[in-house]
């Protein structure tokens, strides 16, 4: 047996350890275990009624552990910055604050007037003799036409691109790193979901700037995205620091008192935890589920588990981004699913203002995730995410009060009228459904 086989094997032994390790609290099923060991690819969570009435913090950091790999660690504070005046004046701030070193890693990187401050501010503290690292995906970033970026590299900052469109590995092309990080000094970071660009400019309240939520984060949590850049810095071709430059050695200090932890998700795993961290939110949540996703391509998988939850009395509601959506094949593609969701008793809503770009999992008003994974398959297979989950009842409500005041721009998807849809977009939803694995 080589080498790849038995470390799939190993693989698979340890996650159906884990299942049975909650099989045996009531808290997993077991009828699929077989199926997985005998190489049935992603995990298909089938419906139980073993349910608490509702899941604790203890509960939550264990299923985190088993499923995830991921570790809920307390004295984090976190804070949600909405909308690109808001984002962008914190990030700058930070980044002009900077005494030590910066990691910055954006998938969305244009030539354009804001990228430009963010260059800028990044030469200046470089030429203070901050360490500066930066990682650009190739095609979010532009890479190969960027002039930012060639003027980041003439003035010693340290510029990595994630698969550039020039390797002749040209299949690696397809995989794409959407993480969204920027750490300063080890003391604080922001993720979410904001692209360096214009477009993300404003106050998301007219179709030429997006809405957007982004989060800045002291306490642990900011070691743990370090380390997530650094992972793609690594892959990138980039190398540790020198031995001689000053490196942490030790946790970095508490923000608050909130419990949150950190999932990375590699496209170089022939397992998403981005699909298994979404099965497990909708097979946990007891009472709510609220979703706000630009795009939702969520899969056959995940649509059953969502039906199966709102048939036990979860309140679901998704909202996603529906005339100013910039990727219409996904929107198309996503309608698919609609019929089902509907008749399953689920509240869907498409927001018409403008592109609404915020991802963000609101469970049972005390779990969050947020960060850059979209309910749709290129981030439950294909690209690079990063998500954190925080057990916040404070964070939860403000979120809940942000997607109040979104619902007042959406239109709510109703059965009857959706039945009564013009067969030409019914042809052009079952059309975009045949190219959703890359969606």
């Amino acid at each position: 047996m080589s080498r790849p086989e038995i470390s799939d094997r190993l693989r698979r032994a340890l996650h159906i350890d884990a299942l049975e390790s909650f099989s045996d609290q009531g808290l997993a099923p077991t009828a699929l275990l077989d199926q997985e060991a005998a190489g049935g690819g992603r995990t298909a969570f089938r419906y139980s009624n073993k349910f608490s009435a509702i899941f604790s913090s203890d509960a939550w950091a264990s299923a985190a552990r088993f499923y995830l790999g991921s570790v809920f660690e307390r004295g984090n504070d976190i804070r949600r910055l909405l909308n690109g005046d808001e984002i962008f004046t914190a990030m700058l701030a930070s980044i002009r604050s900077a005494t030590r070193s910066i990691e910055f890693l954006s998938f969305i990187f244009q030539d354009d007037a804001i990228a430009e401050q963010f260059c800028d501010a990044l030469i200046d503290r470089a030429n203070a003799g901050v360490q500066v690292r930066v990682v650009m995906d190739a095609f979010g970033g532009k890479a190969a036409l960027n002039s930012l970026i060639s003027r980041m590299q003439e003035n010693d900052i340290r510029v990595e691109i994630f698969h550039p469109v020039s390797s002749w590995k040209f299949w690696r092309t397809s995989s794409r790193n959407h993480r969204k990080i920027l750490v300063v000094d080890n003391r604080v970071a922001y993720t979410g979901g904001v692209g360096v660009s214009n477009f993300w400019r404003g106050n998301g309240d007219s179709p030429d700037n997006f809405r957007d939520t982004h989060f800045r984060i002291t306490g642990p949590a900011v070691g743990r995205l370090k380390a997530a850049f650094f992972t793609n810095w690594a892959s990138a071709g980039g190398k540790l620091p020198d031995p001689t430059e000053e490196i942490p050695l030790s946790t970095p200090r508490r923000g608050g008192n909130e419990l949150a932890a950190v999932l990375p998700s590699s496209s170089g795993s022939r397992y998403s935890t981005v699909s298994l961290m979404f099965q497990l939110l909708v097979r946990c949540a007891t009472n709510s589920l609220y979703i706000s996703t630009p795009y939702f391509v969520p899969g056959d998988v995940l649509v059953r588990e969502l039906i199966n939850a709102s048939r036990r009395g979860v309140q679901i509601e998704i909202m996603l981004s529906g005339k100013h959506c910039d990727h219409r094949s996904s929107l198309w593609a996503g309608r698919n699913s609609y019929k089902e969701l509907l008749a399953a008793g689920i509240s869907i809503y498409e927001y018409d203002r403008t592109l609404l770009h915020t991802k963000a999992y609101i469970v049972d008003r005390r779990l969050v995730v947020f960060g850059s994974p979209n309910m749709n398959q290129r981030s439950q297979s294909m690209d690079e995410e990063i998500a954190m989950l925080a057990l916040s009842s404070r964070l939860a409500e403000k979120m809940l009060e942000d997607m109040e005041r979104d619902r007042a721009f959406c239109r709510e998807i109703k059965s009857e009228e959706w039945a009564q849809r013009a067969i030409h977009k019914r042809l052009i939803e079952s059309a975009a459904k045949l190219i959703s694995s890359q969606l």
